[in-house]
C-alpha cells in the first residue's frame, strides 16, 4: 500500500509536468488549453488531498513513535527514561509551590522462582497484572513506571509519607492476596516496598532514589513483603 501512494504520487507530478510541457510548446486553440489547465488543476487538488492525507497518516506515526518510547512495552506503565525526567520535573515543580512528595520503590519477592518454575511467559504475566494492580491503587496524576525487571517505581505527587501509608499498604495487601494464574499454575506473591519523601529525606532526584531503594533492600533483608 505504501509503494502505491508512492507510485501515485509520483504519477501525478509527472503528468503535471507532461500537461505544461505540452501546453507551452503544442497547444494553440483555446479549448484545448482550457482542457489542459482544468486537468492540470484537478490533478493538483488529488496530489494536495494526497499530500494532507500521507501528512496526517505520518503524524499519527510519528504520535505512535513517541508513545511508545514513553511507555514501557509490557506493562503500559512509564519508562524508565520517562520516569527519571518526570521525576525531576516533579522535583523542580514541589519546590516551587512549596510542596512535598513521596517517591515508592516496589520489588517483587523471590520472583526468579516464577521465572525458574514455570517460565518466562507467565514471568511477564506476573509482572504485568502486578504494574496493574499498581496503577489502580494510586491517582490518575501519579506517576507508575517499571523501573527494570520486576521493580517499580511510583511518584506520589503533592503527597506526605505518612499521608500515604494507606495507599502503600493496600497495594502490598492488594498484591499478597492476588491469585496469579493460567490454566495449569495459581501462585501468590508478595511485593517489599521502600518510600522516600522530598525533600525530607532528599532534596534531588538521586538522592530520592538512592534513600528509597535502601529502604526497599532493607525489606528484602528482613524477608519481604514490608513497608519501610
Amino acid at each position: 500500500m505504501h509503494n502505491f501512494f508512492s507510485y501515485f504520487s509520483s504519477l501525478i507530478f509527472f503528468i503535471l509536468f507532461l500537461i505544461f510541457v505540452v501546453e507551452m510548446n503544442f497547444i494553440q486553440d483555446e479549448y484545448y488549453i482550457i482542457v489542459a489547465n482544468i486537468s492540470g488543476l484537478s490533478l493538483s487538488f488529488l496530489g494536495v488531498v494526497y499530500s494532507a492525507a500521507r501528512w496526517k497518516s505520518w503524524i499519527k506515526s510519528y504520535n505512535n513513535l513517541v508513545e511508545n518510547s514513553m511507555l514501557d512495552g509490557m506493562t503500559g506503565l512509564v519508562s524508565h527514561k520517562m520516569f527519571m525526567e518526570r521525576l525531576v520535573e516533579e522535583i523542580a515543580r514541589a519546590k516551587r509551590h512549596g510542596e512535598k512528595l513521596t517517591l515508592l520503590f516496589l520489588d517483587l519477592d523471590k520472583f526468579k522462582r516464577i521465572n525458574d518454575t514455570y517460565g518466562h511467559l507467565f514471568g511477564d504475566k506476573v509482572i504485568k497484572e502486578t504494574a496493574d494492580i499498581i496503577k489502580n491503587n494510586v491517582r490518575t496524576h501519579d506517576i507508575v513506571g517499571r523501573y527494570g525487571g520486576e521493580e517499580y517505581s511510583v511518584i506520589l505527587v503533592n503527597t506526605e509519607k505518612s499521608d500515604c501509608q494507606i495507599t502503600v499498604e493496600r497495594i502490598r495487601e492488594n498484591v499478597q492476596d492476588h491469585h496469579y494464574k493460567d490454566s495449569e499454575v495459581n501462585e501468590r506473591m508478595t511485593i517489599s516496598i521502600g518510600m522516600a519523601e522530598f525533600p525530607t529525606n532528599s532534596e534531588d532526584s538521586r538522592g530520592l532514589i538512592r534513600y528509597a531503594d535502601e529502604k526497599m533492600y532493607e525489606v528484602k533483608k528482613a524477608g519481604g513483603n514490608q513497608i519501610r
